[in-house]
């Protein structure tokens, strides 16, 4: 028997697939397709020898892709993060937390939003940021302001959260990361 949809069920049809294709908003479409290369890159055979692949991401997919992360975890550490990529593996950014939920409020104001500046660094599927500058609230702090709201936060959530200067681990498959101008490109 071959079912043949009513009225109602051709309304339904359509409006689902109206949803489907152009349903999802831009930012969303961007941190997909930054989820969507790293899953590849993920499940991509290591190259032999010195042959090297690559893959590129805008800032603005980069900045979606941290917004939507950020807003899928149930205790996140970070408020938000944006990053401005400069090229020459500089990068400049803002990262927030929530100074009430840290307790920290009296100590360090309302506002726990941090200004940088640094270098990004990669090494056997391991990057870091060297900060240049640092500033909460418009005035330079030192890094180890930023360690303390960090430890802080891990504490507050139970998790564990390393220092500024740090290595951590790139998302698997990536070998090296390199910063042009509003752009990253990924290698694996």
């Amino acid at each position: 028997m071959k079912y043949t949809p009513t009225g109602y069920a051709w309304i339904l049809i359509v409006f689902a697939t109206l949803f489907l294709i152009g349903g999802i908003d831009q930012t969303t479409k961007d941190a997909l397709k930054v989820q969507h290369i790293l899953k590849t890159i993920e499940r991509t055979p290591q190259a032999t020898g010195n042959e090297e692949r690559a893959a590129e991401v805008t800032e603005k997919e980069v900045n979606a892709y941290i917004s939507y992360r950020l807003a899928r975890e149930k205790k996140p550490v970070v408020s938000s993060l944006t990053v401005n990529l400069m090229g020459n593996n500089h990068v400049q950014g803002k990262i927030s937390f929530d100074a009430d939920q840290l307790n920290l409020g009296g100590l360090l104001g309302e506002g726990l939003d941090f200004d940088f500046k640094g270098v990004v660094q990669t090494r056997n599927h391991t990057a870091r940021l060297n900060l240049i500058a640092l500033s909460l609230g418009g005035y330079a702090v030192k890094p180890q302001v930023l360690d303390f709201v960090l430890s802080s936060a891990a504490m507050a959530h139970h998790t564990d959260v390393g220092r500024v200067d740090d290595w951590y681990e790139l998302p698997k498959g990536i070998k090296r990361v390199i910063i042009q101008k509003t752009k990253a490109v990924l290698y694996y």
